[in-house]
């Protein structure tokens, strides 16, 4: 059982990672995570990457607390340091939801 947890918590900081930098406009790739779980993975990197920052074309903002105006790369930065957590929390929950869907149908 511990390795299966050090693996889940492998996918969903990967899975995290490319969620931040898909929301923030900078290039990312998927693989690092297992081939069975790379298409689900791209599901998900695309739901959390919605969730995290307002676009109106001029500015960038975090959609999680309204701070900005950012970069790409600021905002990049502030996402990692200070919302991290939550975007992990939000990934996780995204795949274990997959994978609970899967077992039981």
């Amino acid at each position: 059982m511990g390795y299966a947890r050090l693996d889940l918590v492998y996918v969903v900081s990967k899975l995290a990672e490319a969620a931040i930098r898909r929301a923030t406009g900078l290039s990312y790739s998927l693989s690092d995570v297992p081939p069975s779980l790379q298409e689900v993975g791209k599901e998900i990197v695309e739901r959390v990457a919605e969730q995290l920052i307002i676009d109106d074309g001029e500015t960038l903002r975090c959609r999680i607390c309204g701070r900005g105006p950012f970069t790409r790369k600021g905002l990049y930065l502030h996402i990692r340091r200070v919302h991290l957590d939550s975007i992990y929390d939000m990934v996780r929950s995204e795949l274990e939801a997959y994978l609970w869907r899967l077992k039981n149908t």
